[in-house]
């Protein structure tokens, strides 16, 4: 198993023989013993409250953590029902975790360990981060399975969201509450009480008003969301607004696409489309080749837009948005905005796995591959 351990001047690859790709976690851990006091944390720690955003900028090690999801922490095994436990699996011994199918039928798993492991680091004092290309509708569904984070992102850096305990009464609404969502964590191996408590959560509307802009995503592309009675999916209370109708950058770039052929994916989207080979008539999956290396040049596509591959597929999103932008933003929000030496080259980490990790992984002070997608 190939393990990469990226830096500000160096880039070296090591073959770790370990059987559960999980266990690189251990791994990495080991490896930021640069943090004064990291690595007893390891073996025990005290901490038990979720109050990071207020003890980061007290932490001895300011140092944030930023995580890509699928292929990073979560997993695609090829033989899922060979790996399903038999019957009701008992929840002292969960150690895997099963998601529930996304919009295009993937189903991944995650396991105990990884969850430990990054709610040891939320204990320590370290912002943890979930940042994703995935849509923010496959976002709310998996919440129950993810690990408890600081900050979720959603569609390549379009959307911020934190976590609040809930449920809320009408008395304490907040601006940028994600309506109807209650999410239940589901238990697993080794979780603490507190992981049990359910939560809601909030949209952070600086960030949502700045994508918003028509030079980037507008805001049309936002729907009123709420639970589908009688499953873990989401629903729009609002319809969506077709592409068609839809005002900015972003949404212009997408019309052209659409005329030149291009089946477009934007269901669950509001500031980001996926353009799918497996979604095109045959001449257009093709010569998908030829398209992607086109993207990759940016040959057509505007100054105001940025793009990038993520499990085959190309994903197209305002510039001001993106994983490394998104990442810097929420580094200030942590840790504040007085230090003027406070950036992702000396205060970040992060975990990832494919093409559409890579500015991320750059302008971090190390990064971590538990795997390659």
């Amino acid at each position: 198993l190939a393990f990469i351990f990226l830096s500000a001047h160096h880039a070296v690859t090591f073959n770790v023989g370990l059987a559960n790709p999980m266990l690189l976690f251990l791994l990495w851990a080991n490896l930021l013993g640069h943090c004064a006091g990291f690595i007893p944390f390891l073996a025990a720690t005290t901490a038990s409250s979720e109050h990071i955003m207020a003890t980061s900028s007290s932490s001895s090690c300011k140092m944030a953590v930023f995580s890509d999801v699928d292929g990073t922490l979560v997993h695609y095994p090829k033989n899922l029902a060979a790996a399903e436990p038999e019957g009701n699996a008992d929840t002292e011994s969960i150690d895997l975790l099963y998601l529930p199918p996304s919009k295009t039928g993937q189903r991944g798993v995650i396991s105990s360990k990884t969850l430990r492991l990054c709610q040891k680091l939320r204990h320590r004092g370290m912002p943890f981060v979930l940042v994703s290309g995935m849509r923010s509708t496959t976002l709310f569904q998996r919440l129950p399975y993810l690990p408890r984070a600081d900050a979720y992102v959603s569609e390549s850096g379009g959307r911020i969201f934190y976590p609040v305990d809930g449920p809320l009464d009408d008395e304490h609404q907040i601006d940028g509450l994600v309506d109807g969502l209650l999410v239940n964590p589901e238990p697993y191996t080794g979780c603490p009480s507190s992981h049990h408590n359910p939560f809601t959560l909030v949209e952070d509307m600086e960030w949502r008003n700045q994508i918003s802009n028509l030079q980037c995503a507008g805001s049309d592309g936002y729907s009123t969301l709420a639970p589908r009675a009688g499953s873990d999916g989401f629903s729009t209370l609002t319809p969506p607004t077709p592409i068609e109708h839809r005002r900015g950058t972003l949404w212009e770039h997408a019309k052209t696409l659409q005329k030149q052929g291009f089946f477009l994916d934007s269901s669950g989207y509001a500031t980001a489309f996926r353009i799918n080979r497996k979604h095109q008539e045959d001449d257009l999956a093709l010569n998908f080749d030829n398209f992607l290396q086109k993207c990759k040049d940016r040959e057509g596509i505007p100054d105001e837009l940025g793009c990038s591959t993520n499990l085959g597929c190309v994903d197209f999103y305002p510039i001001m948005s993106g994983k490394r932008n998104v990442c810097d933003y929420l580094l200030r929000k942590f840790f504040g905005d007085h230090d003027e030496a406070m950036s992702l080259k000396s205060h970040a980490l992060c975990l990832c796995d494919d093409d559409n990790d890579v500015e991320m992984a750059l302008a971090c002070r190390k990064a971590y591959i538990p795997s390659i997608t």
